[in-house]
């Protein structure tokens, strides 16, 4: 296949990773790729690493930017990209050789816009690990994809390869968390079919404690609000089953932010954030599909919640040392 992909990667700070996933680039048996890495002002050896790697492949292109957040980047990426598909990798991960060439294959094969990977947990993959044999794929309507990404809150566009034609003009929502949401959402609502891959050709790293998802809560995250219900406003035109779901993650969402912010009350020093979570939450929950978290918002004054919270914190705190405990014996 003379297919030209396009293979996006923001960098900052990742210079530990960041060898591993280039080289996982570079090593894809689709071999008619070029390497976008944009360097979003990293003040550790990232820049250095990337230019490396670009002197050793003419396949790859670093451009140097000031730090403006992974949103500004992959937008820049885009801009410099000249793939008949394009694929985002986030600098921290790495991919299976075969990733690309089984992805594009099935796109051209089947004329889809865009196709999925399943991904696999860093933890989970052992070195030298052969590539699964058996190709399992198959093409998914819209509906039946969106009802499987909000379900498992799949958003990430890592997981997939698009056409050019169904990205022109399409970017990033700058300096704002969760901007995969609003990019997905946005595309599923514009293509018919999509094809998807239960193999996990996508490997997401889990040991990057740096990683702004991973880091500790903050103004940024608490910025991030919004994606939630982005969700539940562009899904309305849907049936019963994916409103529901949209619903669900919306509650799992702000739960999420709710929880935070007890733990970090100065970013909610008056509880508006909190009292509007809630009203949200009580809003949109329903009895038989929503999670335990979510009725105990609604139900349990604030005053109650939050002893619960603390109590459920410190058990885990307490299961965690106990675990290690075993471990070491």
């Amino acid at each position: 296949m003379n297919i030209l992909i396009s293979i996006i990667v923001p960098v900052y700070n990742v210079e530990s990773y960041l060898d591993r996933c280039i080289e996982s680039l570079i090593q894809q048996t689709h071999k008619n790729i070029e390497v976008i890495l944009v360097n979003d002002g990293s003040t550790d050896l990232s820049g250095s690493i990337c230019d490396k790697h670009a002197l050793k492949d003419k396949r790859i292109r670093v451009y140097h930017i000031s730090n403006g957040g992974s949103s500004i980047a992959r937008n820049y990426g885009l801009k410099k990209s000249k793939g008949d598909f394009i694929g985002f990798v986030d600098s921290d991960d790495w991919v299976k050789p075969n990733m690309f060439y089984e992805l594009i294959k099935f796109a051209t094969a089947n004329d889809l816009k865009v196709v999925e990977t399943s991904s696999t947990h860093s933890h989970l993959v052992q070195a030298g690990e052969p590539e699964e044999s058996v190709i399992n794929a198959r093409i998914e309507d819209r509906h039946s994809a969106l009802r499987r990404i909000i379900s498992n809150a799949e958003f990430a566009v890592w997981r997939r390869i698009y056409h050019k034609s169904i990205l022109k003009d399409r970017f990033f929502i700058e300096g704002i968390l969760h901007q995969d949401v609003y990019y997905t959402i946005d595309i599923l609502n514009e293509i018919s079919n999509i094809g998807y891959f239960e193999n996990q050709f996508y490997v997401y790293n889990i040991q990057n404690l740096t990683s702004i998802i991973r880091s500790d809560y903050s103004i940024k995250k608490l910025n991030s609000i919004n994606a939630g219900a982005y969700v539940v406003e562009h899904t309305a035109h849907y049936g019963k089953d994916i409103q529901d779901l949209a619903k669900q993650y919306l509650c799992k969402f702000l739960t999420y932010h709710y929880d935070s912010l007890y733990f970090n009350t100065d970013l909610d020093q008056d509880g508006v954030h909190r009292k509007n979570i809630r009203n949200t939450i009580k809003k949109h929950y329903k009895v038989e599909n929503s999670q335990f978290y979510s009725y105990a918002i609604v139900f349990l004054p604030p005053l109650l919640y939050k002893i619960f919270l603390t109590l459920n914190k410190e058990r885990i705190k307490i299961q965690r040392k106990t675990l290690q405990l075993f471990q070491n014996v």
